[in-house]
């Protein structure tokens, strides 16, 4: 063999031999006498981040008080990887051995740092097991120190046998603060906070179907951002939510996490707050007085709408049943809206239709006059009952005692194809355009069949969700224009500046401006001057002009049909009628009385309830009286001088 090639292949296996050796003994040395920097190494990978929750936009009224709010709220975290590994538990239970020695807190600093090594070196020789035991028990009483909970019942979550262990949710974000810093003074390792946002509502049941909630920690969404389910929550979801931040904890020197600084941070991306045309004063007048309303007929079915007519702006809408949005209690089977979601056969309310559509088209005017057939009319293959024996009435009449035959000549001077006309001019058949979810269509019956025609008219085949009723009396109070009803006023920016204005929309004209002036009237003698007589007189509010219209149905069931002794009373209201502020509608399903001689009717049980009402917010709007006030004698007050 070649002397040269000999000397080349000595030398490169020299090489190879040396490298080999050198990473040998490198890697004995890691492994067996330099373990600390092993597990320093290892441990350094294991980046510990934080989620910093994003702050989701808060829902307020027309004022901006708060409807749906944030408490920042933390969950204390084990990491079970982190208090098994022995290395970095050291300096924990060396400042807990230290802690125990008399006069520790009396040494300088520069002698409690010498103290501080020499107690580590000696704890370094523990027994992994009983190094960790000593941390555990070290972590565990200042954690039921701060936590005020018993030691006992700590250990029993931290030895369940997995790898994140949750100690406790719902902690307050201070009392988390403080924990953090006691934790990390002590050097004890493994726990940890993550933060969160708890979506409060400041007044438990208040508007529940319209401001909605939040789903539970299984509801979120790809992001991990907890999602509306319902209301107001999940239709402007994309606004109120934002995007989390993140932030990695800081480690010192020998690897130990430091709770309380940061490595880096990358802020979190805040919510939109949005803005309701709610008037919460106005709210909580439809939530007493409905309930009051519920608790006195015995009724389980009900709601409250009070509408700004020239805007259709909602102020209120109160609804039973109802359900506690912090506690959730009720909320699935209550959950569903009976002002939006559920469609129903209102009956007289339902008048004004074919009462406006006979002005409107010219045919007739307030002064026609209809033969009511003292108690009922016939056609062919059609008879129309009346609940009193009438025989000529006037427009107005027809409105004040609530004569089905009379709504219904009205409605036959117009013909079928003019009602219906009017009918879907008005908004029946199809939704409003309310933003939340579930919003209920209406149904019309078979057009072309006549005794539908007939039904129709005084309001018995024609199916509407309350909220349309309100919104079509709402037209008629706003000069014949019908306009979309209006929940969301705007989106605003965490620093107060408005971002995007929600401005009212108009439908569509209804009818004319001097049509709806004089069904106004006309429903004002409905009302009258609250003397007994017109089927709306306990409605009349005393100094302002008030009009309405009563309205009694019996309740249609689902594959059953009508049923006789139960009824759908409600009440529809305009305030005042020369220059309307608002319109109420009040509905209550299946009203119940002890007392078998009580009355069931739209005037006996709802228009009280509309009486109550618009008092109440004539005075919290601050409206004017359009009349003088007569007061009775049993109003004065008799003074003693």
């Amino acid at each position: 063999m070649d002397t040269a090639f000999r000397n080349r292949a000595f030398a490169v296996s020299l090489v190879l031999v040396a490298g080999l050796s050198t990473l040998s003994w490198r890697l004995l040395s890691v492994q067996s006498w330099n373990r600390n920097f092993s597990s320093k190494a290892q441990l350094s990978r294991f980046k510990m981040k934080e989620t910093i929750p994003a702050s989701r936009g808060w829902i307020v009224d027309r004022h901006r008080q708060p409807l749906a709010q944030n408490r920042p709220e933390a969950a204390l975290i084990a990491d079970a990887n982190h208090l098994r590994f022995e290395d970095n538990l050291t300096s924990a239970v060396a400042h807990c051995n230290l802690n125990a020695q008399a006069g520790w807190y009396d040494l300088s600093e520069e002698d409690q740092r010498k103290a501080f090594r020499k107690m580590k070196s000696r704890v370094k020789k523990m027994a992994p097991e009983l190094l960790r035991e000593e941390h555990l028990n070290y972590a565990l009483a200042v954690l039921s120190r701060e936590l005020r909970v018993p030691k006992k019942t700590l250990f029993e979550k931290i030895q369940n046998g997995r790898k994140r262990i949750v100690v406790m949710k719902k902690i307050r974000e201070d009392q988390a603060r403080r924990i953090e810093s006691e934790l990390q003074a002590r050097y004890i390792q493994g726990f940890s906070f993550e933060r969160s946002e708890a979506r409060v509502y400041p007044m438990d049941s208040f508007a529940s179907h319209l401001i909605g909630m939040m789903g539970q920690d299984g509801k979120k969404s790809s992001k991990g951002i907890s999602k509306g389910i319902s209301g107001v929550e999940k239709a402007m979801d994309s606004y109120l939510q934002g995007r989390p931040g993140e932030r990695e904890l800081k480690r010192d020197v020998n690897g130990l996490v430091k709770l309380t600084e940061s490595a880096s941070f990358t802020p979190p991306m805040l919510g939109k707050h949005v803005q309701l045309t709610l008037h919460t004063g106005v709210q909580a007048i439809a939530e007493e007085e409905l309930q009051a309303a519920m608790d006195h007929c015995q009724a389980e079915r009900g709601t409250i709408i009070i509408v700004e007519p020239q805007t259709g702006d909602l102020l209120a809408m109160a609804t039973r049943p109802h359900f506690d949005l912090n506690t959730r209690e009720k909320s699935l089977e209550n959950g569903r809206n009976f002002a939006t979601q559920d469609q129903v056969e209102a009956g007289s309310v339902m008048k004004i239709i074919a009462m406006s559509a006979a002005l409107d088209r010219g045919v007739a005017n307030r002064s026609t006059m209809v033969n009511c057939g003292w108690g009922k009319i016939t056609r062919p293959h059609i008879v129309v009952r009346d609940h009193h024996s009438y025989g000529d009435l006037t427009f107005d009449q027809v409105l004040m005692k609530s004569s089905n035959p009379g709504a219904f000549l009205f409605a036959e001077m117009v013909g079928s194809q003019g009602f219906y006309e009017t009918l879907d001019a008005f908004g029946f058949g199809k939704r409003t355009g309310f933003p939340l979810s579930g919003e209920a269509s209406g149904r019309i019956s078979n057009r072309s069949n006549p005794q539908n025609f007939a039904t129709a008219s005084y309001g018995y085949g024609v199916s509407a969700s309350p909220l349309q009723i309100a919104m079509a009396y709402a037209a008629l109070a706003n000069k014949g224009v019908l306009m979309k009803p209006r929940l969301i006023q705007s989106i605003i920016a965490k620093n107060g500046d408005i971002l995007e204005e929600r401005n009212p929309e108009v439908v569509r004209q209804v009818v004319s401006r001097n049509t709806a002036r004089e069904m106004c009237l006309a429903l004002e003698t409905v009302v009258g001057d609250g003397t007994l007589g017109p089927t709306g007189w306990r409605a009349f509010v005393p100094g302002h002009r008030t009009g309405g219209k009563t309205g009694t149905a019996w309740r249609y069931i689902d594959g059953v049909g009508y049923d006789m002794d139960s009824f759908l009373v409600s009440f529809a209201g305009i305030v005042p009628v020369q220059n309307p502020r608002f319109v109420a509608y009040i509905m209550i399903d299946d009203p119940k009385f002890d007392d078998p001689e009580a009355t069931v009717g739209g005037g006996s049980v709802a228009a009280p309830v509309f009486k109550r009402v618009a008092e109440r917010v004539i005075h919290l709007l601050d409206i004017k009286p359009s009349e003088p006030i007569e007061l009775k004698v049993s109003d004065i007050v008799l003074s003693n001088e």
